[in-house]
């Protein structure tokens, strides 16, 4: 799970005071630079098609992309949310409901500020309604952008949080088969984030309701377990961009996804040792920042990209294009995120909405109110 805390080095991730049981965690944060890398990827291959720079392949590709990062983030979620069973309804919103309304609203406000300024530049799977107010609006009950992942982690602690009385098993196995047919396409909201919420479910329940064991499970995976995953990944995913229709059976995809956070996590809990990916750690810490930055640098570059392609100055093929904006909009996401972690109302609640009190201030040694110094004790001698 993500929260966020104040430092002095301003707003930075961590995760929950009290992790779960089983086993290191220090692998969470290189699944998640794993993932986070993957959403990037996927964004900026669907901006640069929308722009006319098209890869080829690129629709298999989305297809495969599509299978990883959300599942890994969300089952992730899940897994450091298990004590939301134990907490009552005000306890849930102010340790976690509260957060991610607040976050949702005041980003969906700034995606809404900044395409008023960048008009000419593809929305962020929404099109022309990142620009109407009327979605401005709606977003508390139909989130129609990229932020629909906060939405859902609204949506899904309150889920838990309801069903926190009932078996597992039948809980997570209901959610099991709505998954199959939302990621088929069978079953569908017509809203983004209802379908997220609907196909997701199932990652973010089973990580909740069984974070002990799927902790002790990942920390105890043998070095093949991840071999498996991707085999799995694979297998589900050439089905789903080869096949014909293969997509719309119900399972291929979310078996697939399976896959994908079987062998995101299990890699990562055997390569986080590696100083050499260290730099993944550090983009899965950060990775709440950069998801809700990175749509804005994409834009602009595209918009960039446009202009040079126009006027005949773009020397790079569609592929080579795509390569160079994944490493750009990471490290420009990164700083970006750094300059507005000063800006701690961008992503933490104030204290008049979460009704915390302010600590109150260590007494000054000048205060009135300090104790005065003892006296020296006349049977002191020098």
């Amino acid at each position: 799970m993500i929260t966020a805390v104040g430092a002095r080095q301003g707003w930075r991730l961590t995760r929950t005071l009290v992790s779960p049981p089983g086993g290191s965690k220090d692998w969470v944060d290189l699944a998640k630079g794993v993932a986070i890398l993957a959403v990037i990827l996927y964004h900026c291959m669907l901006f640069q098609r929308s722009v006319g720079l098209d890869v080829g392949g690129m629709g298999r590709l989305k297809t495969v992309l599509e299978m990883l990062p959300m599942p890994v983030f969300i089952a992730l979620a899940g897994m450091f949310h298990a004590r939301v069973v134990e907490w009552t309804l005000g306890d849930t919103w102010r340790r976690r409901l509260l957060g991610y309304a607040y976050l949702y609203l005041v980003w969906s406000v700034v995606r809404f500020a900044f395409y008023a300024l960048v008009p000419n530049v593809r929305g962020d799977g929404a099109g022309a309604t990142a620009q109407e107010p009327l979605y401005l609006l709606l977003a508390p009950v139909w989130p129609t952008s990229s932020y629909w992942f906060i939405w859902a982690l609204f949506a899904l602690t309150l889920l838990l949080w309801l069903v926190r009385g009932a078996a597992a098993v039948p809980v997570v196995s209901v959610a099991a088969a709505v998954s199959a047919l939302v990621s088929a396409g069978l079953m569908t909201s017509t809203n983004v984030g209802w379908d997220r919420v609907l196909e997701y479910a199932v990652y973010f329940l089973a990580g909740a309701l069984w974070s002990k064991q799927l902790f002790t499970a990942v920390s105890r995976s043998p070095w093949w377990t991840p071999l498996a995953g991707l085999a799995v990944w694979g297998t589900f995913a050439a089905v789903a961009a080869y096949v014909p229709y293969g997509s719309r059976v119900p399972g291929v995809a979310m078996l697939g996804q399976v896959g994908a956070v079987v062998a995101c996590c299990t890699a990562a809990r055997q390569l986080v040792r590696l100083r050499p990916l260290s730099w993944l750690s550090y983009l899965g810490a950060r990775s709440l920042h950069l998801y809700l930055v990175h749509i804005f640098v994409i834009a602009v570059l595209c918009a960039v990209l446009v202009a040079l392609r126009d006027r005949g100055a773009l020397p790079l093929g569609p592929l080579a294009v795509l390569a160079a904006m994944l490493v750009t909009v990471t490290l420009l996401s990164v700083l970006l995120g750094r300059v507005l972690s000063r800006f701690r109302w961008l992503f933490v609640p104030p204290r008049a909405l979460t009704g915390r009190k302010r600590p109150p201030a260590a007494p000054s040694a000048t205060s009135s109110s300090a104790p005065a110094p003892r006296a020296a004790s006349p049977r002191r001698t020098s």
